[in-house]
């Protein structure tokens, strides 16, 4: 309905346009109000805006015709209700995005001529008894599951069993396209061969994204700069966000503790949300030998200066309030006008910022420093990594379902779940558009997160500093060193062990 009405505003501003240009006449005086203002240029926004909704709606893939009979293709999802509804809906709700998830799978349907269906398993709390469910089923090649869409925590020690096939020998599939993260093409490879993909695809990849929100009241009453313009700038920094937030503070109840009630610049939690500064700094923890297996390469000095600003941040700053719990409920701070930041999940800013009063916008995790290149956004590990298990009944067919369900996803369902986030923020307000734009484009999916339980759990660094409030990164790794690079080395034994 919205194109609907963007072309039917386009037509009628373009009718304005030619009237305006007709009443106005050969020589027309220069100088006068309506040839200062180009009637043409007045129809611009308009035609562009519905240009682009309806030129990515129609972006096409390189999938060929293809016919498979009306066969059954079964995916294996972990259960819970957020991995379930990126998968499947069993009809139409009324509900915006779930109802897109209905039609996505419909037109797949349809195009290829097959039957989508979706099992659900017994959800993340009981995700260890459904990898040895999933490891005895293929194993026993009962060809139960064509596509598993794994909870990236768990799945990965599967495929260093060799259950997963390979990718890059696989058809279809088109990492450059827009609808899968590019960095999982690099960065998950083992002894070249890359078992996993995440995108569009996967709604968990953009509601498990961890983000700053901020509130835009409280910005506008601490007189705070337009913090688009800090990020667009560069200037958004670990140390910038020290600076903003240690000035706002204020002992609402008069206790003389620090706690929720409070009045803060900064809301967060120590352990999940801390992981969030690795992606944002752009941490690497692994390179690879000659035969394309990763090993443990740490740079210490960044590490140790990464460690050492977020603590900075959390424990030496008056404006943070900082709990060692998950920090399900801080969003709550924000959206009653008592913070100014506060580190979230996409899925979050849904479930506790859609219905607050204030504006609030969305932000991207801060650089380490400024001589940083780029941003880095991470996925918390509730994302699902989307894998083909060498027991499929017949893989093309699976590699074609995903990638025309990951392309529809970004077509369609991307767009919805975006609007549904912000509300109506996302289509209604080009700044933060652009941020949500560059936090997706900026999704780190790398090795030694994605692995981490795997190889040691490299990966916990900040996890398990900051909540003991402990700054040395350098005494952490001297004892945790020997570990974990023992375990990575064990870990890559087995896909070697295959080869």
């Amino acid at each position: 309905m919205k194109r609907i009405l963007s072309l039917l505003l386009a037509a009628l501003l373009s009718a304005g346009c030619l009237a305006a240009c007709s009443e106005s006449g050969e020589n027309a005086d220069p100088s006068s109000p309506a040839a200062d203002t180009p009637a043409a240029d007045a129809v611009t926004p308009a035609e562009t805006e519905a240009e682009t909704e309806l030129d990515r709606a129609h972006v096409p893939d390189n999938l060929p015709e293809l016919d498979f009979k009306g066969a059954t293709t079964v995916i294996h999802s972990r259960g819970d209700t957020e991995s379930v509804n990126e998968v499947a809906a069993e009809e139409l709700t009324g509900e915006a995005v779930s109802d897109s998830v209905y039609e996505r799978n419909n037109m797949v349907s349809d195009r290829l001529n097959v039957k989508i269906e979706v099992f659900a398993g017994d959800g993340w709390e009981n995700y260890n008894s459904t990898v040895s469910g999933l490891r005895s089923s293929i194993m026993a090649a009962d060809g139960a599951y064509d596509v598993i869409a794994g909870w990236s925590a768990r799945i990965p020690a599967l495929s260093l069993e060799g259950l997963f096939l390979d990718y890059t020998k696989l058809p279809y599939i088109d990492l450059e396209q827009a609808w899968w993260n590019h960095s999982v093409s690099s960065e998950l490879l083992i002894g070249n061969k890359l078992y996993f993909i995440t995108g569009d695809i996967a709604r968990t990849m953009l509601s498990a994204m961890c983000v700053y929100a901020f509130n835009q009241k409280v910005a506008v009453d601490e007189q705070v700069e337009n913090l688009y313009d800090v990020v667009n700038e560069h200037r958004w920094t670990i140390d910038y966000v020290y600076d903003l937030t240690s000035k706002v503070h204020a002992d609402l109840d008069g206790n003389g503790k620090a706690d929720q009630t409070d009045y803060w610049g900064l809301v967060t939690s120590s352990v999940n949300d801390a992981d969030g500064y690795m992606q944002g700094s752009l941490v690497s923890m692994v390179t690879r030998d000659e035969e394309g297996y990763p090993v443990l390469a740490v740079d210490e000095e960044k590490m140790a200066d990464l460690v050492s600003r977020v603590y900075r941040l959390m424990w030496e700053n008056e404006g943070c309030y900082a709990i060692t719990g998950d920090g399900t409920n801080i969003q709550d701070t924000l959206a009653q006008d008592k913070a100014l930041l506060a580190t979230t999940r996409l899925s979050a800013v849904v479930s506790s910022l859609g219905d607050m009063e204030s504006d609030y916008g969305i932000l991207p995790y801060p650089l380490q420093d400024e001589n940083q290149p780029s941003y880095g956004t991470r996925v918390q590990d509730a994302v699902s990594l989307w894998c083909v298990p060498i027991d499929a009944k017949d893989s093309d067919m699976s590699c074609a379902v995903m990638e025309a369900l990951a392309a529809q996803s970004w077509r369609t369902t991307t767009p919805v779940y975006f609007d549904m986030a912000l509300k109506s923020r996302y289509s209604r307000d080009p700044e933060t558009s652009a941020m949500m734009d560059l936090i997706k484009d900026s999704v780190l999916i790398n090795f030694e997160s994605l692995y981490n339980e795997s190889i040691g759990n490299p990966w916990f660094v900040l996890r398990t500093l900051m909540p003991q409030k402990k700054d040395s990164f350098s005494s952490y790794w001297a004892s945790s060193r020997k570990v974990i690079s023992k375990t990575m080395e064990k870990a890559m034994d087995k896909p070697k062990a295959l080869d």
